[in-house]
C-alpha cells in the first residue's frame, strides 16, 4: 500500500509539472515548487515564472530558450535534449554538471558572480578555508548558443531560440564580423605564415567550420596548412586548436545576458537577466573566461580598457597599470557608447572599429584640426603606457607545430609612434614573433611596413586596420624541431589607457625613438630564455628590435639565431622641430597648463 501510495505521489506531481500551463510551461510546474525543488536535491533551481519574466523583459517559455520537453512525465524526459551552460576543462573537453564530482560541483550550485575576480566571476570555484577561489579544472564555461563540439557560435540554435522573437537581428548578426559571416570574419583568411594575407599574431584558421550549426570541422584548412608547412599538423592537434581560438568568436549570449545573485527583495535580479546594451565587462569576456576583447587588448596590443585584475604585463608592469583605466571607464563610458554601429552595412553588432573623439570632444577635435599637431591621432598623445606581451614563439610541442608560448610580458612601456597608409601618427605595440616550420622558399621578406588592409596585405574585411606587420628575416635549420623559422614584428595599434596626455619633450626631445623593454616570463619558456631585456629602435635607418638581454646580461641562447633579424629599413624618425621659437612657446604654455593638446 505504501508503495503504491508513494507511486501515485510521484505520478501526481510529475503530473503536475507537466501540466501547470496551458501554454507549455511545465517547466515551471516543478521549478516554481519550492518543496519540489528541495526533495530533487537543487533548490537554488527554484525561479517563478514572474521571476523569469522581469529578468529576461521578454515574454518567451521556457522550452523556446532551453528546449527540453514540457510534456514529459520524467525528469530525463523533460530534460532531454535541454540547453544549458556548460564548463570547459584544462583538456578542451566539456564537462556537463551530471559529469561533474560532489566537490566541483558544490562549487558551481548557480550561475551568480562570486569572487572578486571579474574575468573568472562566473566560472566555478572551490571553497578553501573559507576562501572562495578559482576553480583550476576549468578554463572557461560557454552558453548553450555555442557548440560544445567546436566551441563555436551555434547558428541554427540561435535562430531556434533567440531568432523566435529576433529573427532579423539574428539574421543580420550571422553577416556581421563578430557573427563569423563569410566574407567577413577577417580571422578565417589566416591560413599559413607565408601566405598573402601575412603571418597574424593570433595564430591560423586550421579548422574551417561545417554550416550550418558550425558543430564540426572540415579539413580544408588543415590539407591547405599541411601543403604550406614541413611537419604536419594532426588532425587532432588542428581540431584543439581550433577550439581554442573559437573561444572568443561569440554569440548572443555572451554580449547580452547578464546574470546576477537572486536578489529576494527585487524579481528582476537574478540568473535569467538580460540587458539590450552590453557592458564594458561582457566585451571582457563576463566573468566567463579571460576572453573576447580582454585578449587583444590586454595582452596584444596591452592597451587594457579596464586593466585592474585584467592588466597583463610583467609583476612590476601590473603594479604600475592595473590602477590605471582608461579615463572613459572611470568615467563610466561603456564600449558600445564611442564604438558605435557601422552604418554602412547595418548588421547587427559590426561595431565601428575607430571612433570619433568629437562626438563629446567637438571644441577640442575643432582646434585639433587646425593645429600643429592634425597630423597627429589623439591616442598617440593620451596613451602613455602600455603593456601586454614581449614575444610570441610559434613552435611545436609533441604532435602541434602550431603552439603558441606566449608567456612573456613587458614592464609598464611607452607606445611607439609611426605613420600610418594616410600619413597620421598613430600609437602601436612592437612585438617580436617567430613562427616555425615554414617552407623557406615561400618566404618573402618585407620591404616596408605592411598594413592589414589591402593592397599591402590580401584580405577582406569589413573595416579598415591600423595593425600592421613586416617579415623580417628567415632562421635557418634552428633546432630539429621548428626547422626554418619566420622572424616576424607584429606591430598592432593601440587606443585605450586613455589618460593625461604625455609631455612635448617625449616626442620632441630627439628624433629617434627608443624604448628599453624589460620581459618576464611566467609560463612555457622557449628553449630556456626566460626574463630579460630588449631595446625597440625606430630612427631613419629602420625599425628594429636588439640588445637583447637575459638575468646574466647576455644573450639568451634560445634567441641567438634571430637577435639581428627583428630589423625592418626605413624612415621611422620623429619629425624634426620645425620652429624652435614655436615650439619652446607651446611647451612654456602646455607647462603653465594653457595648451593641452
Amino acid at each position: 500500500m505504501r508503495k503504491l501510495f508513494a507511486f501515485l505521489f510521484l505520478i501526481g506531481i510529475f503530473a503536475v509539472c507537466a501540466n501547470t500551463s496551458l501554454a507549455g510551461e511545465g517547466c515551471i510546474g516543478c521549478h516554481e515548487n519550492a518543496e519540489v525543488m528541495l526533495k530533487s536535491g537543487y533548490p537554488q533551481f527554484m525561479v517563478t515564472s514572474s521571476e523569469i519574466k522581469a529578468q529576461t523583459k521578454m515574454p518567451a517559455s521556457c522550452p523556446e530558450c532551453h528546449f527540453g520537453n514540457p510534456n514529459a512525465l520524467t525528469k530525463k524526459e523533460a530534460h532531454k535534449d535541454m540547453l544549458t551552460v556548460n564548463g570547459i576543462g584544462t583538456n578542451w573537453s566539456m564537462i556537463t554538471r551530471a559529469m561533474m564530482p560532489a566537490q566541483d560541483l558544490g562549487g558551481w550550485a548557480t550561475l551568480e558572480p562570486r569572487g572578486k575576480n571579474r574575468a573568472t566571476q562566473l566560472m566555478p570555484k572551490l571553497t578553501i578555508d573559507g576562501r572562495i577561489t578559482d576553480n583550476l579544472n576549468f578554463k572557461l564555461i560557454i552558453y548553450h548558443d555555442r557548440n560544445p563540439e567546436t566551441l563555436a557560435f551555434n547558428p541554427v540554435v540561435a535562430e531556434k531560440t533567440c531568432g523566435l522573437c529576433h529573427k532579423s537581428i539574428v539574421d543580420s548578426y550571422l553577416k556581421s564580423p563578430m557573427g563569423g559571416g563569410r566574407g567577413a570574419h577577417a580571422q578565417s583568411q589566416y591560413r599559413t605564415w607565408t601566405g598573402p594575407t601575412g603571418p597574424q599574431s593570433c595564430g591560423l584558421w586550421v579548422g574551417t567550420l561545417a554550416q550550418a550549426a558550425q558543430d564540426k570541422f572540415t579539413d580544408g584548412n588543415v590539407n591547405y596548412f599541411n601543403g604550406h608547412s614541413v611537419m604536419p599538423i594532426t588532425e587532432k592537434a588542428a581540431y584543439n586548436t581550433q577550439r581554442i581560438c573559437n573561444q572568443c568568436h561569440v554569440g548572443c549570449l555572451d554580449c547580452h545576458f547578464n546574470p546576477q545573485k537572486r536578489d529576494n527583495n527585487n524579481p528582476a535580479i537574478g540568473s535569467h537577466m538580460f540587458l539590450k546594451k552590453p557592458t564594458n565587462l561582457s566585451c571582457y569576456g563576463g566573468g566567463k573566461s579571460f576572453s573576447c576583447h580582454a585578449g587583444p587588448l590586454e595582452r596584444r596590443r596591452g592597451d587594457g580598457y579596464l586593466r585592474e585584475e585584467f592588466t597583463q604585463a610583467s609583476t612590476s608592469g601590473r603594479e604600475v597599470l592595473k590602477g590605471k583605466p582608461d579615463i572613459h571607464e572611470q568615467e563610466n563610458i561603456s564600449c558600445v557608447d564611442c564604438h558605435e554601429p557601422n552604418r554602412k552595412t547595418g548588421y547587427h553588432a559590426d561595431l565601428r572599429r575607430d571612433v570619433d573623439c568629437a562626438k563629446c570632444h567637438a571644441r577640442e577635435a575643432s582646434e585639433h584640426r587646425k593645429g600643429q599637431h592634425k597630423s597627429v591621432d589623439c591616442t598617440s598623445c593620451h596613451v602613455t603606457l602600455i603593456g601586454g606581451y614581449a614575444f610570441n614563439f610559434w613552435s611545436v610541442r609533441g604532435e602541434n607545430p602550431l603552439t603558441r608560448l606566449q608567456g612573456y610580458y613587458v614592464d609598464a612601456v611607452t607606445p611607439l609612434l609611426l605613420k600610418n597608409p594616410k600619413g597620421v601618427w598613430i600609437p602601436v605595440h612592437v612585438v617580436p614573433h617567430t613562427s616555425g616550420n615554414v617552407k623557406a622558399e615561400e618566404v618573402s621578406l618585407s620591404k616596408t611596413l605592411l598594413f592589414r588592409d589591402r593592397p599591402d596585405s590580401a584580405i577582406d574585411r569589413a573595416y579598415i586596420s591600423n595593425d600592421s606587420y613586416a617579415v623580417t628575416g628567415l632562421a635557418k635549420n634552428v633546432d630539429d624541431k621548428d626547422h626554418d623559422v619566420l622572424v616576424w614584428l607584429n606591430i598592432d595599434r593601440v587606443a585605450h589607457g586613455i589618460g593625461k596626455s604625455r609631455t612635448c619633450e617625449s616626442c620632441h626631445a630627439s628624433k629617434v625613438q627608443r624604448i628599453p623593454t624589460r620581459f618576464e616570463a611566467n609560463a612555457n619558456a622557449y628553449k630556456g630564455v626566460k626574463n630579460g631585456e630588449y631595446t625597440i629602435m625606430a630612427d631613419g635607418k629602420g625599425l628594429r628590435v636588439v640588445d637583447f638581454k637575459g638575468p646574466d646580461g647576455a644573450i639568451p641562447k634560445g634567441l641567438e639565431p634571430f637577435k639581428d633579424l627583428w630589423s625592418l629599413r626605413g624612415d621611422f624618425a620623429l619629425p624634426k622641430i620645425k620652429s624652435r621659437k614655436l615650439y619652446d612657446k607651446m611647451e612654456e604654455d602646455y607647462r603653465k597648463g594653457k595648451f593641452v593638446h
